[in-house]
């Protein structure tokens, strides 16, 4: 029986760095922004409206400026990049565990276990990016890596191109050579020199002639010119060094007490994570996010490592009140411990929990009890009585987001 074609995804953000600055400042949206330095430096990221003026990277500021006069030049928050890019990898990671991270903007994800199609999938993926973070993204899809890559670079911004399984020779087939893996500008002159311009030139060559321009890569190349590419999409499980949660509401809220319970609801999920994992953890940080993207947050330890999310409480409301100053709703709120502890070296370092009378160990074995409820009878078997007496809504909202960061 034929195995079924792999379902792949390249993922792409398009002028990365520029488009998190017009997020972020709304009155640079449509206008040619470059990130770099204002006088001096290089262009490190240009947005679409100042490429269409001629504006490229990794071109000199001042050549940048003598091209578009009217560039708006923004200097560089790579923390701030970062934090986008953890958040937009988090929503891949909802939907799949097999994700490659390439570089801060760019990366494959597999989605061969699931049973929906690939556009359906990818497509719920990429509004989820649009409507939680606002980036422009594209997106190549197919059955390997190597057109993945080049569908979702060939038709940026913005692309959503699927190459059906089967059709990836013809494909590549009149595409420059440039385009296949391993050949820049000095391997692409010498194949040019040889006649081999395209890749279907490289398809159709003797291998002894392309040996003259790559050596020994010449069989593998005119693998990747057939569009055959076997490499896996690697993706690499780290001991977390945090556990998070956040969720981004449809609609903003202003009620503490319901903002309050569904970040009690996280530590919930997360603390049962934890527990699974074999770890405790000692510190909490609550992050809330204002319409426009403005954000606080703050941390505070407990005194010893914890697996009990009911120890977390009271941390929780008085951070939630020390971070919540302005008078405005929320549009996003989240949680996050860190301080991670191996359970072993929390029983041998601290085996009589000070300050508990049973050293905590019956709470513990109750919550463990109750993830085993949850493993076997689902979810709904055993709960909180906060969720009897809370009158419950409609589930609005996007699914929260669980991650681990690295």
């Amino acid at each position: 029986m034929a195995q079924a074609p792999r379902k792949i995804v390249h993922l792409d953000a398009d002028a990365f760095f520029a488009s998190v600055e017009q997020v972020l400042e709304p009155s640079l949206r449509g206008k040619p922004i470059a990130v770099g330095g204002a006088e001096r430096g290089i262009v490190c990221s240009a947005s679409y409206e100042a490429r269409r003026l001629g504006v490229r990277t990794p071109m000199p500021t001042a050549a940048a400026r003598r091209i578009c006069p009217g560039l708006i030049m923004v200097p560089g928050r790579h923390g701030v990049y970062s934090e986008f890019s953890h958040r937009m990898f988090e929503i891949i990671h909802d939907f799949t565990p097999e994700v490659e991270r390439c570089s801060i903007d760019e990366g494959y994800f597999e989605l061969s276990g699931r049973r929906e199609p690939i556009e359906e999938l990818t497509g719920a993926i990429r509004d989820r990016i649009r409507k939680t973070l606002q980036l422009p993204v594209s997106f190549g899809m197919g059955s390997n890596k190597l057109v993945t890559q080049i569908a979702s670079k060939m038709y940026k911004p913005e692309s959503f191109h699927l190459v059906p399984p089967g059709s990836e020779a013809m494909f590549l087939y009149p595409l420059s050579n440039r385009w296949l893996p391993g050949v820049g500008e000095k391997t692409g002159k010498a194949l040019d020199a040889l006649g081999l311009h395209n890749v279907f030139h490289i398809l159709q060559a003797p291998l002894s002639l392309l040996e003259r321009a790559v050596g020994s890569y010449a069989r593998e190349l005119r693998q990747y010119a057939a569009g055959v590419d076997e490499r896996p999409v690697v993706s690499i499980a780290e001991d977390p060094k945090s556990y998070g949660q956040q969720k981004t509401f449809l609609e903003e809220l202003e009620n503490r007490g319901e903002v309050e319970l569904r970040l009690k609801r996280m530590l919930d999920e997360l603390m049962a994570k934890i527990r699974a994992d074999g770890k405790y953890v000692r510190t909490l940080t609550v992050r809330v996010r204002y319409p426009g993207m403005e954000e606080a947050q703050g941390s505070q330890s407990l005194c010893e490592p914890s697996c009990v999310a009911t120890d977390f409480y009271p941390l929780l409301k008085e951070l939630l009140t020390r971070i919540w100053r302005k008078p405005l709703p929320l549009r996003m709120a989240g949680v996050k411990l860190s301080q991670v502890y191996r359970a072993s070296s929390v029983a041998l370092h601290l085996p009589l929990f000070s300050g508990r009378p049973d050293g905590g160990e019956a709470r513990i074995r109750l919550a463990r009890a109750v993830d085993q409820l949850h493993r076997t009878l689902g979810q709904g078997a055993i709960g909180p009585a906060r969720d009897i007496l809370h009158e419950e809504k409609s589930e609005k909202e996007p699914p929260p987001h669980l991650f681990f960061e690295e």
